[in-house]
C-alpha cells in the first residue's frame, strides 16, 4: 500500500491511497471553521487535477465536528461535481450512530442523486475499503 499525505493539521487529514485508488480524509474532533472544512477537500482536488486517479473516496467523520449548512451546501454544489470532473465514481463515508452525523450523510446522499455517483454509508472501516476494493 502506498500513501501519499496531501494535507494535515490539527482539524484533518487528507492522503492519497493508490491501493484503494482513493482519496481520504480522516477527520479529527475539533470544531470546524467553513474554511477548516474546506481546506483538505480542496487539496484531493488540487492534487487530482487532471489525473483522474480518484476514482474512491472515503471520508472519515466519526470524530467531526457538525458540519454547516453552508459547508454541507458548499460541498453538495461546488465539491462532488470537481471530483467527479477529476474521476470520482464512488463515495464511502464511515459515520457513528449520532442523529447529527446521519441527517448530514442524508441530506448529502439525498443531493447527490442528480451525479453519476455512488454514496454508501459505514459504521465499519475494513467493510468500507472491501465496498470500494470489490470496484477494481
Amino acid at each position: 500500500m502506498s500513501i501519499t499525505i496531501i494535507h494535515e493539521n490539527e482539524y484533518s487529514k487528507a492522503y492519497f491511497d493508490t491501493e484503494l485508488k482513493a482519496g481520504i480524509i480522516d477527520w479529527k474532533n475539533k470544531k470546524l471553521t467553513e474554511e477548516e472544512y474546506r481546506r483538505p477537500l480542496e487539496a484531493l482536488i488540487e492534487y487530482s487535477n487532471g489525473k483522474k486517479i480518484f476514482e474512491n473516496y472515503l471520508s472519515d467523520i466519526r470524530l467531526q465536528s457538525v458540519v454547516s449548512p453552508n459547508s454541507r451546501k458548499w460541498f453538495e454544489s461546488i465539491m462532488i461535481p470537481a471530483a467527479i470532473k477529476n474521476g470520482l465514481k464512488r463515495g464511502a463515508v464511515i459515520i457513528t450512530k449520532n442523529p447529527f452525523k446521519k441527517h448530514y450523510m442524508n441530506m448529502i446522499i439525498s443531493s447527490s442523486k442528480k451525479f453519476p455517483i455512488k454514496i454508501k454509508v459505514f459504521d465499519d472501516p475494513e467493510k468500507a475499503k472491501e465496498w470500494l476494493m470489490s470496484f477494481q
